[in-house]
C-alpha cells in the first residue's frame, strides 16, 4: 500500500478528500504547506501494519522514519518546506527592501495580503499551520496508540478478557488498561483472574479496624451531594457510639436547614437514642455548638447535600474550616463514574482551594448498584480511604467496615452478568487505545 497524496487551497479541504477516499480513520503522515495551497500525505488506517510487515528496516516516504525497537512503533516528523511568496502583480511591485507588497496607486508597502479561502493573513499562515501540524500529530499518535494496543489484545485473548471484564464491570478504561498491560504472559485463565483480584484489593485503601471513626472519635462532617445518605448514615454511626459507649459521649450537631423534614428526620434518631440535636447555620453557630460539646467522645455533623458543580460546595467547605472537625465524603455506589470523578474532584478541594483534605470516604448504596466498579475504580485512581460500607436503609445494622476481598470479588462478578451496556471485543481497542494518553 503506497502513500496518497492529496492537494487543496486549504487544510480542511483536503482532510474532506482524505474522508472521501481513504475512510474516517485515515492516517495523516505528512503535510506541507506554500502560498499556493496544501499538500498532505495519508494512507489507510489497516495499511500501517502491512507497511510495517513489508518495509521492517526502511523509512516510509516523505519524512516518516521507522523506528527500531520491540514497539516497531512510528516516529512522524513532518516536513517543514518555506513558504513561497504568491506571484502575480502585486508580488512584482514588492518593496525591494522590505519585501513587502506595494500599493498600486502610493507605491507604499501593503499588509500583508488576505488568503481568498481561509480570509487569513499570509503572514499568519506560520502559526496556523503550526497547530495545524501539531493536531495531526496527536491524531497520528492515537492511530499509532490504538493500532499497537488492538495488536497487544490479538495477541493475548487472555489479557482482551481481562480488560473486557473490567470495563463491563464498571472500571474505567484507563485503570483497565493500566492493570491488564502488566499481566503475566504465563498466566493461565484462573491464574490470571486471582492475579487481577489481588492487584485491585492491594490498590484499595482502607480504614484499619482499631481507627474506625467510632473507635478513634473525634468530631466528623459527613459530606456530599444530595441523596447520597448523609443523614441516615449521620444516625448508623451514632447508634453504633451509643452502644459502644453510651448517649453521653456523643452529639450530633447538623448544618441543613434547607432541605423540608431533614431536621425532623435526625432529630427522630436522636430521640430515639436519648440525645439533642445542635442546629448551626454560620461559623459562629458552629464554634459555639463545639464549644457546648467539647469533651465527647464523638461529634458527627450532618451537612446539607449540594451537587457537586452547585457553587455552594466552596461555602460549605469555609463554614467546616475548623482544625476539630474531619470531613468525609460519602459515595453513592450507584451513580455514573463521571459523576464520582466531578464528587470527589470538587470536595476534596478546602477552604483555600488546597487538595486532599478529605480524611475519607464512605461507600453507600451498594445493595442498589447493579455494578461497583466504578466507585471502587474511584477510590483507587484518587487514593481515597474507604472508612465504611453501607448496604441499606436499617439502623444501626446496614453498616459496615470495607471488606475488601467482598468488595472486588462482588464487582468482577459483575461482568459474567449479561448486559446491553457490555463491550465487545473488536470495540476494546477504541475505548482502550488512547486511554494511556489521558490517563
Amino acid at each position: 500500500m503506497k502513500l496518497r497524496r492529496f492537494f487543496g487551497p486549504t487544510s480542511r479541504a483536503v482532510l474532506e478528500q482524505v474522508r472521501a477516499e481513504l475512510g474516517p480513520d485515515a492516517m495523516i503522515v505528512a503535510n506541507h504547506a506554500s502560498a499556493d495551497g496544501i499538500e498532505i500525505m495519508a494512507l489507510p488506517a489497516d495499511a500501517l501494519p502491512q507497511l510495517l510487515e513489508d518495509r521492517p528496516d526502511q523509512a516510509l516516504p516523505s519524512a516518516v522514519p521507522l523506528a527500531t525497537g520491540d514497539d516497531a512503533g512510528v516516529t512522524v516528523k513532518l516536513s517543514a518546506r518555506s513558504q513561497e511568496p504568491a506571484r502575480g502583480p502585486a508580488a512584482d511591485a514588492a518593496d525591494p527592501e522590505t519585501g513587502e507588497a506595494a500599493d498600486p496607486e502610493t507605491g507604499e508597502a501593503a499588509a500583508a495580503a488576505a488568503d481568498p479561502v481561509t480570509n487569513m493573513a499570509v503572514t499568519d499562515m506560520g502559526a496556523w499551520m503550526a497547530a495545524e501540524m501539531a493536531a495531526m500529530r496527536c491524531f497520528f499518535e492515537e492511530q499509532m496508540t490504538q493500532l499497537a494496543w488492538s495488536d497487544t489484545l490479538r495477541r493475548s485473548p487472555l489479557r482482551s478478557r481481562l480488560t473486557r471484564d473490567l470495563l463491563h464491570a464498571g472500571y474505567s478504561a484507563s485503570l483497565a488498561r493500566m492493570i491488564t498491560e502488566r499481566l503475566p504472559d504465563d498466566f493461565n485463565a484462573e491464574e490470571a483472574q486471582a492475579w487481577l483480584a489481588g492487584v485491585l484489593t492491594r490498590n484499595l485503601l482502607t480504614v484499619d479496624p482499631a481507627d474506625e471513626i467510632v473507635t478513634r472519635g473525634g468530631t466528623y462532617a459527613l459530606i456530599g451531594p444530595t441523596g447520597v445518605g448523609k443523614t441516615t448514615t449521620t444516625a448508623k454511626l451514632a447508634a453504633r457510639c451509643a452502644v459502644r459507649y453510651g448517649a453521653a459521649k456523643l452529639a450530633l450537631l447538623t448544618t441543613d436547614s434547607y432541605r423540608v423534614g431533614a431536621q425532623d428526620q435526625l432529630r427522630i434518631y436522636a430521640r430515639i437514642l436519648g440525645i439533642a440535636v445542635h442546629t448551626v447555620s454560620d461559623r459562629h453557630d458552629l464554634r459555639q455548638a463545639l464549644e457546648s460539646v467539647r469533651g465527647k467522645h464523638l461529634v458527627l455533623i450532618d451537612t446539607v447535600g449540594i451537587g457537586q458543580r452547585d457553587s455552594r460546595v466552596a461555602e460549605q467547605a469555609r463554614l467546616l474550616a475548623h482544625p476539630q472537625i474531619e470531613r468525609v465524603l460519602l459515595l453513592n455506589a450507584a451513580a455514573q463514574a463521571e459523576t464520582l470523578d466531578e464528587v470527589v474532584t470538587t470536595y476534596r478541594r478546602g477552604p483555600d482551594g488546597e487538595t486532599d483534605t478529605l480524611y475519607g470516604a464512605i461507600v453507600t448504596k451498594v445493595d442498589e448498584a447493579a455494578r461497583t466498579g466504578a466507585v471502587l475504580d474511584i477510590a483507587i485512581r484518587r487514593r481515597l480511604r474507604l472508612q465504611y460500607v453501607t448496604t441499606g436503609q436499617r439502623v444501626p445494622e446496614d453498616l459496615a467496615l470495607p471488606h475488601l476481598d467482598y468488595l472486588v470479588d462482588r464487582s468482577l462478578r459483575a461482568a459474567a452478568r449479561p448486559s446491553a451496556f457490555a463491550v465487545e471485543s473488536d470495540e476494546l481497542p477504541l475505548l482502550t487505545g488512547a486511554a494511556s494518553l489521558h490517563a
